[in-house]
């Protein structure tokens, strides 16, 4: 609205003339400056009044339908309740009054949905409901929760005064009548953020007083939905990974409801990857239907004009027929990135021929929940589809090999993993076990109601060679199962599945409790007997139902603190470094060598052993050397999951360490087991000697984007801040790219055509001896 003024008449009621007033609208900002001279009004103030075009209009702050009172206002804000509707405050509309005004910038009412203020004392605003709103919606901006606070009223009841604070303000108080046995984690911190308000008789709410600090952690954009002032439905926004993507590009009349997307164009450059080395023969295990391939494949397409980074390849057999498909999206690598130190390759559909050849790729995240890395659909159980599959995942996540893979037991399968992950250790999967044990013995189970618990007792509770021999035969002959051969050959393959046995990190997926997840993962989510294309959908949706799962495990990780079992220093550093979960893990860990009991055994130069025994239970010897605080148990709890065992906790303890040493708080399982730069794959590694090949480098640095890219899409923020700094280095490398001499620019025509042509390269580890031919 920048011009020439308007010139806009207006009444002075206290003498009956008619005065010219300029109006000059500088960007949103209306300022009213009286050009004729000072009308006074009856009561001898001075004050100025201006008629506002219609229309919303911000002040230099922003603000839309809210009143801001310049400092010349007669005495403190603070005695603003004690005035009538005669006094001293009365607004343009009626509403507001002042004796003593200079000035006075006002806005229209229409738009106070727009707010996008910081608080400042003095604004006013007519009523508790829009009070309310504008604080919580900077609360939201900001990230963190309001809750009503100190409230006072006058004789006739109404509001003198209100508080609005912090959330996090304040202390729990402890029950008077009883001890809680699981108290709830702790929210409040003492934080003192407020916003304080005064009220007249007319119901003008102005801020008397602000206080802007906190004293803890504000929460993420992704996450500020959560928090209770602000808790509703995700936003759409939600890029790649919103709530409707499992429905993308599925047909209307094959969804569950009648919501879907609409099938986009699909793009033409993909590949289809044919093995020359050993072309798979035609004995397939089984077929789609008529048109699923085709469908899937579009699926797949689809997702890859949406996401760049979205991950497919597809094997063909000899008949030129597609067999076999791996996918996985972005988040699915960046998970990989963070937690692919352990995986499970599940393939439970080979159990019946009418199910879905679905086999996922899954492992276990830092509140030890359920990840999907990505998912494959199988026509052929051949050890060379096997290797194939194992390739292209490798391809897919920088090469990088899991430290563990847990599987079903298979032949050709076992083989696979032999060629394809040398440095990684291939276990037995537990609930893969105890998947079977019904079919193999469904009469003993229905007939001998303590089977199935003694079965999982011989299976979770051997912890040493010598309580597994003592349970399994104990096993044996209390359920007559001596001539069982599925028996024997489980028991042959021990070093493959016992606990006894454990040589490499493992996670969470030798416990029960996995086992269990596992089942309502299946039970839940993969209805295996559905058509392709729900069960498609339903994998997707699978995929935003789990990744919700973890948001809101982050937050309550982030912004809760549990109770301590005794405020000490070594729980504290562990409630302040480890997810709420792990947490829970630690403590009962803790708790479990108070009852242990301690003695020296051996002493070689700086390192002494010890024997920490619970009596008629368990026993760890523990190696323990105080000069660079190092402790190993024979239990191999850190090893294989991550965390201290209550051995070498008794061993710390007795030796006056009151901390944790640093080397063993495992980052994967802190509240910040996600931040930092992503694995890039050894190949991809920076190369310190200044030799690492131009080509590589672009791969490793195009990694890095992507994972910069997948963190903010969860945010509309982050993705603006992002955008923004890479319109600012297109610029600097155009700048450079003009300044650079011909010679220069030419060698970088050629890096840049060597990259176009040898843009699969980078997974030269997973397709060596393939031919790719677009299709």
């Amino acid at each position: 609205m920048d011009g020439p003024l308007e010139n806009i008449k207006t009444v002075d009621a206290s003498v009956g003339s008619t005065k010219a007033i300029n109006i000059s609208l500088e960007g949103s900002v209306a300022v009213a400056a009286d050009v004729s001279g000072e009308g006074t009004n009856e009561m001898g103030g001075s004050m100025r009044k201006a008629t506002m075009t219609s229309g919303p209009v911000e002040n230099d702050n922003g603000l839309v339908g809210a009143v801001e009172i310049s400092s010349n206002i007669d005495s403190s804000v603070g005695n603003v309740d004690d005035r009538d509707a005669s006094g001293s405050i009365t607004c343009l509309d009626g509403s507001l009054n002042t004796g003593n005004v200079d000035e006075l910038v006002t806005v229209a009412p229409e738009a106070t949905e727009n707010l996008q203020l910081e608080p400042k004392v003095g604004m006013v605003f007519h009523s508790e409901e829009e009070a309310y709103e504008f604080y919580n919606s900077y609360a939201k901006k900001k990230g963190f929760s309001v809750r009503k606070g100190h409230l006072s009223r006058r004789r006739d009841n109404s509001i003198r005064d209100r508080h609005y604070v912090c959330s996090n303000e304040g202390t729990r108080q402890e029950h008077r009548t009883h001890v809680t046995k699981k108290p709830r984690p702790l929210e409040r911190t003492k934080c003192l953020a407020r916003i304080e308000f005064k009220v007249n008789r007319s119901n003008v709410w102005v801020v008397n007083k602000l206080i802007e600090e906190h004293n803890h952690l504000l929460a993420s954009p992704n996450k500020i939905h959560m928090l209770r002032s602000h808790r509703k439905k995700l936003p759409v926004e939600r890029a790649i990974f919103t709530e409707a993507d499992y429905y993308y590009g599925v047909k209307p009349s094959l969804m569950y409801d009648s919501q879907s997307e609409e099938v986009q164009s699909m793009g033409d450059g993909e590949l289809l990857v044919k093995n020359q080395n050993s072309c798979l023969s035609a004995t397939r295990l089984r077929d789609l239907e008529k048109g699923d391939a085709q469908f899937l494949l579009d699926i797949l397409k689809n997702k890859q004009s949406e996401d760049p980074s979205f991950f497919y390849a597809v094997q063909i057999d000899e008949k030129e027929r597609m067999t076999n498909f791996f996918w996985a999206d972005a988040r699915s690598i960046n998970d990989y990135a963070y937690f692919g130190d352990s995986v499970l390759f599940d393939t439970t559909y080979r159990t019946s021929r009418f199910d879905i050849p679905f086999a996922p790729f899954i492992g276990v995240n830092h509140h030890k929940q359920i990840v999907i890395f990505g998912a494959a659909l199988l026509l052929d159980e051949s050890i060379e589809s096997f290797i194939w599959l194992f390739r292209t995942f490798m391809a897919a996540m920088s090469g990088r090999q899991p430290k563990t893979i847990f599987t079903d037991r298979c032949a050709e399968m076992s083989k696979a993993i032999t060629m394809t992950f040398p440095d990684t250790c291939h276990r037995l999967c537990l609930w893969h076990i105890l998947q079977n044990v019904p079919k193999h013995f469904h009469g003993v189970s229905n007939r001998e109601s303590n089977f199935q618990k003694d079965f999982e007792d011989c299976i979770f509770g051997s912890s040493s060679e010598e309580i597994l021999c003592k349970l399994w035969d104990s096993l044996i002959s209390k359920h007559c199962l001596g001539n069982s051969a599925w028996l024997k050959d489980l028991y042959a393959a021990t070093e493959k599945w016992a606990l006894a046995y454990l040589n490499s990190f493992c996670a969470t997926m030798t416990t029960k409790q996995w086992a269990e997840g596992m089942d309502n993962l299946f039970k839940i989510h993969f209805y295996r007997k559905l058509p392709l294309p729900k069960f498609i959908a339903q994998y997707f949706k699978a995929l935003v139902q789990l990744r919700e799962k973890e948001l809101f495990e982050d937050y309550e990780s982030r912004q809760t603190k549990p109770v301590l079992l005794v405020d000490i220093p070594v729980l504290a550093e562990a409630a302040e470094s480890y997810t709420r979960t792990i947490y829970v893990d630690f403590e009962y860990e803790y708790k479990s060598q108070l009852a242990c009991l301690c003695e020296t055994i051996a002493m070689d130069g700086t390192v002494y052993t010890f024997r920490v025994s619970i009596p008629q239970k368990c026993t760890g010897l523990v190696e323990f050397n105080p000069s660079n605080i190092t402790i190993k148990c024979s239990c191999k709890k850190f090893e294989s999951m991550g965390i201290l065992c209550m051995h070498a906790l008794k061993v710390l303890n007795n030796n006056n360490i009151l901390y944790l040493p640093p080397q063993y708080i495992l980052k994967r399982w802190t509240k910040y087991a996600k931040d930092g730069t992503l694995y890039c794959g050894p190949h991809l590694a920076a190369d310190s000697s200044a030799q690492e090949s131009l080509i590589s480098r672009y791969s490793r640095i195009c990694h890095k984007a992507v994972s910069v890219a997948v963190k903010s899409a969860l945010s509309k923020e982050s993705l603006e801040i992002l955008e923004h700094g890479l319109d600012r280095f297109i610029a600097e490398m155009e700048n450079m790219f003009h300044g650079a001499p011909w010679t220069k620019q030419t060698q970088d025509v050629n890096v840049d055509d060597a990259m176009q042509h040898n843009t699969l390269e980078t997974s030269g580890i997973c397709f060596d001896g393939f031919e790719f031919a677009a299709r």
